[in-house]
């Protein structure tokens, strides 16, 4: 993998154009949704916070960090948090099919168009954009330091690996890859190591310990995810979250194991290309070391397009263009019907309301993490909470509201609400909010 043998291919215009679509495409399901995901608040009040100087705040959930400083200057100068993260989703999004076309053409001639088109219509892909998760900047960065680990570059694939880490922790293994394949690779894990280092001297002078990994610690105490750490069961259950996370990409990127015909030009040997094999599998086993979730599949969505147009490149034409039409077409209906559901904008407009009913000082306490957002309040942390969690969080000081899902499957919001019974008084709505949150399930207290 010398960088002779690696030199750059420019991408053409037009891929600069799909890009823009992407991006703008993007946009416009971000603006359609109804409401952020639930840890993308977790984000948007990371952010906040950041562009505010609350670093303390900032450090101390327990998300990675990289995310929501990306979007702190937008913020800082004016930009609502959430319009910020659509726009930064977006861009980054669109983005990531420049160095994914490069690294496509690096490993066959031709493999270029089907990785970016099959990318920009992946069927999840641009929904977690547009639902303000995390995956665009990270697949950006994962996608630049794939490309430069391809061309031998070891110290920026390092630094791409680190940068990721504060986005994901699964950027590590971005240069782990590397390392498994080439001895030289092993340069790269410095400048990798230098990120995790500045992230747990960050959290440490914000006064949270030098821990570049707090979210190890919290999904360890959790007792609310079924299957958690069973490796033998999360594998069986990765071939239907990978196909509902790829789609039809995830199907072809096998044929990148099919050889190229003969006295075919243009392609690099497999030993090239596995790397990318190598990122695919590690992620998949670190997914399995804790549950298995569509979303978190998309780690290693770069490797994934990149072979799967290495594949579908040694076709003959007239086959590998239906194939390409035929994905893209049903990953686009796939994105335009899915979703988070619309009357989930009751949650917004619930917490927009009692925020401007709280007199300063006063808290909110829910199992909704959307409803205290838009209340302008920090989110709770990103888990489901037995009974007693939630009655505790009700009854901390200055807890003057408390809202509960209490149409959920879980037992524990009901059961709190009928705790609570004596010391709080149902809170009357305004009919039209009422009418929602009742069909939401959805109980609002207010303590007495």
């Amino acid at each position: 993998m010398s960088t002779s043998a690696c030199e750059p291919a420019k991408a053409p215009r037009a891929v600069l154009l799909v890009a823009a679509v992407l991006a703008g495409f993007v946009a416009t399901l971000g603006v359609s949704t109804p409401v952020p995901s639930e840890d993308g608040v977790s984000y948007l009040s990371m952010a906040a916070a950041f562009a505010a100087g609350r670093w303390h705040e900032g450090f101390g959930a327990v998300f990675p960090p990289g995310f929501p400083l990306l979007l702190a200057p937008f913020v800082a100068v004016g930009a609502p948090p959430w319009g910020a993260a659509i726009t930064g989703g977006a861009v980054c999004l669109g983005l990531t099919l420049l160095p994914l076309w490069r690294l496509a053409e690096h490993h066959h001639a031709g493999a270029g168009w089907p990785a970016v088109v099959l990318f920009a219509t992946a069927p999840l892909l641009p929904r977690v954009a547009a639902e303000v998760y995390s995956e665009p900047p990270f697949l950006l960065l994962m996608a630049f330091g794939t490309w430069w680990g391809c061309r031998g570059s070891w110290w920026r694939c390092g630094a791409a690996a680190g940068a990721a880490f504060w986005i994901r922790p699964e950027g590590l293994l971005l240069a782990l890859a590397f390392v498994l394949v080439d001895r030289r690779a092993v340069r790269a894990l410095l400048p990798a190591g230098l990120g995790v280092a500045a992230l747990a001297l960050s959290r440490g002078l914000a006064g949270h310990g030098f821990d570049a990994l707090p979210m190890l610690t919290f999904h360890e105490q959790r007792d609310d995810l079924a299957g958690r750490g069973d490796v033998l069961r999360n594998l069986l259950a990765v071939p239907a979250a990978w196909f509902e996370a790829f789609g039809g990409l995830g199907a072809v990127v096998w044929l990148a194991l099919r050889s190229a015909p003969r006295g075919e030009r243009g392609g690099v040997g497999a030993v090239a290309r596995a790397p990318l094999w190598w990122q695919i599998g590690l992620q998949v086993a670190v997914v399995c070391t804790f549950v298995v979730r569509r979303r978190f599949l998309l780690s290693c969505a770069v490797p994934v397009a990149a072979l799967a147009g290495r594949g579908l490149a040694t076709l003959p034409r007239r086959a590998r263009t239906v194939l390409v039409a035929t994905i893209a077409a049903t990953g686009l209906a796939f994105t335009l019907r899915s979703g988070i559901d619309a009357d989930r904008r009751v949650e917004r407009e619930l917490g927009q309301y009692l925020g401007s009913q709280l007199a300063p000082g006063e808290r909110i306490a829910s199992d909704l993490p959307r409803v205290v957002w838009f209340a302008g309040q920090p989110p709770p942390p990103p888990r489901h909470f037995a009974a007693d969690r939630l009655l505790a969080f009700a009854r901390a000081p200055g807890v003057r509201c408390v809202v509960l899902s209490t149409g959920s499957r879980r037992d524990s919001a009901r059961e709190a609400a009928a705790a609570l019974a004596a010391e709080c008084e149902p809170f009357v709505l305004p009919p039209p909010l009422a009418d929602a949150c009742a069909a939401r399930g959805i109980r609002v207290l207010w303590r007495r």
